[in-house]
C-alpha cells in the first residue's frame, strides 16, 4: 500500500507547498501595500505641515513629484491644489480641485479652494457659484464660515470690477548728456548743393539738467461680467534748467471697451495725445488701437495689436499717418522667491507724409523690445528693457545722397524701492545710440533719473 500511496503524498506536499508560497505571496504584497500606504501617510502630513508652515513652495516641490503615483486620491489632490494655489500656480491648482471634487462632489474645502482658485483667475461668477454649491448643501460649521469669508470676497471684487479706478503721480530730477541729441562729429561736409564740398561745424551736444513730472488716472466701469467700458487719461512734461526750447509737455486720452472672455480678451480704444514744445503747439495725434490677447494660463500671455495714428503737425512739417503693427509675449514666474518676469515684442510701422514731394518725410521701422524684472531684497525691484528699432526713409534729404538709414538702440536700467504699498523710489539710467548713414543723426546720449511715484 505504501508504493500506491506515494504519488498522493507528492501531490498532497505539492499542494501544501503551492499554498504556503501563495500566502507568503499574499502576506509579502499585503505588508508592501501597508509600507506604501505609510509612506503615502508620511509624505501627505509633511505636506499639510509645510502648508501650516506657510512654506508653499516647499509643499508643492513635495507634492508635485508625486503627482503620477498619487493623482486621484482625494487628500492628497486637495494639498497639491492648495500647494499650487498658495505659491502662483493657478492653472495647476484648478487641475488638482477638479480631480478631488470628481472623486467626491461634496467634498466642501475643496469645493471652497476651488472657488479661491476661480476667484486668483479673474473667474468671479464661478467663484460665487462654487460657494452657493456648497451653501446649498448645509456644510458643517467650520465650512460654513469659509464659505461666507469668501463670499464676501466675492462680492467686494465684484463691486471693484463694476467700477476700478486708478491714479498716479511721480515727480523726479535728473541729467542728460545730450538733450538736443547731437552728433560728436565735428566738422561735416555737404555732399551736394550749393554748399557741396564745403566743411561746417554741428551743433554740439547739450549737457543738462531737467525735472520732471506725471500724473495719469485709468478708469474700467463693468457692464456685464464680460464687457466694460475703459478710459485713461495722462499728462506729463520735462523741463530743462538751460536748454528750454526742448522743453515739453504732453496730453494723452483714451476711451473704448474692453471685452473679456476666459483665456481671450479684446481692447479697442480711441486715443489722442497734445505734444508741445518749448511753450508753443508742435503736434496733435488722434488715432484707434485694438489689442487681441490670449492667457496661456495665469501668468503668461500672447498678444497682437493694431495702431492707425493721423498727425497733425503744427509747424511747417507736412502732416502724416502711421500705421503700426506688433506682437508680444509675456511671462511671469510668480512661484519663485525672486518673482521673475519677462516680455519680448516685434512691431513693424510705416509712416507717410501728406506731402508726396517729399518722400524723404515717409519713414518704414521694424522695432525689437525685451525687458523684465526681479525681486533682489523684500522691498526692491530690479527692472531692465532694451529696444532696437532701425528706421528707413522713402528718399533723400536735399543735401545728401542717400535715403536716410538708422539703427537705434535704447538701454534702460532701474531699480523700484517699495517705501510702503502707495509710494516708490525709482531711479533709472538710460543709454541711446543711434547709427546712421547721414552723419548729422549720429548720436549717443546717457540720461540719469530719480524720480518718486505715488498710487492713490
Amino acid at each position: 500500500m505504501l508504493p500506491r500511496a506515494l504519488p498522493r503524498l507528492s501531490r498532497l506536499a505539492l499542494v501544501i507547498a503551492t499554498c504556503s508560497m501563495a500566502g507568503n505571496a499574499l502576506a509579502d504584497s499585503a505588508i508592501a501595500e501597508a509600507n506604501a500606504s505609510a509612506a503615502d501617510d508620511a509624505l501627505l502630513q509633511k505636506g499639510e505641515r509645510l502648508l501650516n508652515q506657510r512654506q508653499a513652495n516647499s509643499a508643492w516641490n513635495l507634492l508635485s513629484a508625486q503627482e503620477d503615483e498619487l493623482g486621484g486620491n482625494p487628500k492628497f489632490d486637495y494639498l497639491l491644489g492648495r500647494a499650487a494655489l498658495e505659491s502662483g500656480r493657478t492653472s495647476e491648482a484648478a487641475f488638482a480641485f477638479e480631480r478631488c471634487l470628481a472623486t467626491n462632489p461634496k467634498d466642501g474645502p475643496c469645493r471652497v479652494q476651488m472657488a479661491r482658485t476661480h476667484l486668483a483667475l479673474g473667474e468671479t461668477q464661478s467663484a460665487r457659484t462654487e460657494l452657493e454649491t456648497i451653501k446649498g448643501t448645509e456644510p458643517p460649521v467650520e465650512v460654513q464660515a469659509m464659505v461666507s469669508q469668501y463670499l464676501g470676497a466675492v462680492s467686494q471684487r465684484e463691486t471693484r470690477e463694476k467700477r476700478r479706478i486708478n491714479s498716479w503721480v511721480q515727480v523726479g530730477l535728473g541729467a542728460d548728456s545730450n538733450v538736443n541729441s547731437a552728433t560728436d562729429a565735428s566738422q561735416v561736409v555737404f555732399p551736394t548743393g550749393p554748399f557741396a564740398g564745403l566743411p561746417f561745424k554741428p551743433s554740439q551736444a547739450a549737457d543738462d539738467s531737467f525735472y520732471k513730472g506725471e500724473a495719469g488716472v485709468r478708469a474700467e466701469f463693468g457692464l456685464s461680467p464680460a464687457l466694460s467700458v475703459v478710459a485713461d487719461a495722462t499728462v506729463g512734461g520735462r523741463g530743462n534748467n538751460e536748454v528750454s526750447q526742448f522743453n515739453y509737455v504732453t496730453g494723452d486720452a483714451g476711451f473704448g471697451l474692453a471685452w473679456r472672455a476666459g483665456h481671450n480678451s479684446l481692447l479697442v480704444k480711441l486715443q489722442g495725445q497734445k505734444y508741445v514744445l518749448d511753450s508753443e503747439d508742435y503736434r496733435d495725434s488722434t488715432g484707434v488701437y485694438g489689442q487681441y490677447q490670449f492667457a496661456v494660463d495665469d501668468s503668461a500671455a500672447f498678444s497682437v495689436y493694431l495702431l492707425h495714428n493721423a498727425l497733425d503737425y503744427r509747424v511747417t512739417t507736412p502732416n502724416a499717418e502711421r500705421n503700426t503693427v506688433g506682437v508680444g509675449y509675456s511671462r511671469a514666474f510668480p512661484g519663485l522667491a525672486s518673482a521673475p518676469a519677462f516680455y519680448v515684442g516685434l512691431n513693424a510701422s510705416q509712416e507717410t507724409s501728406d506731402d508726396s514731394s517729399k518722400p524723404q518725410l515717409d519713414t518704414d521701422s521694424v522695432g525689437l523690445r525685451a525687458g523684465g524684472s526681479l525681486t533682489i531684497a523684500k522691498q526692491l525691484r530690479l527692472t531692465g528693457s532694451l529696444n532696437y528699432e532701425t528706421r528707413e526713409a522713402g528718399g533723400p534729404q536735399p543735401v545728401f545722397i542717400e535715403a536716410r538709414e538708422d539703427k537705434q538702440i535704447d538701454l534702460s536700467l532701474g531699480l523700484i524701492y517699495a517705501i510702503d504699498r502707495q509710494v516708490s523710489l525709482r531711479p533709472v539710467y538710460t543709454y541711446t545710440v543711434n547709427d546712421s548713414n547721414v552723419v548729422l543723426s549720429e548720436f549717443d546720449r546717457h540720461q540719469f533719473s530719480l524720480d518718486i511715484r505715488y498710487e492713490f
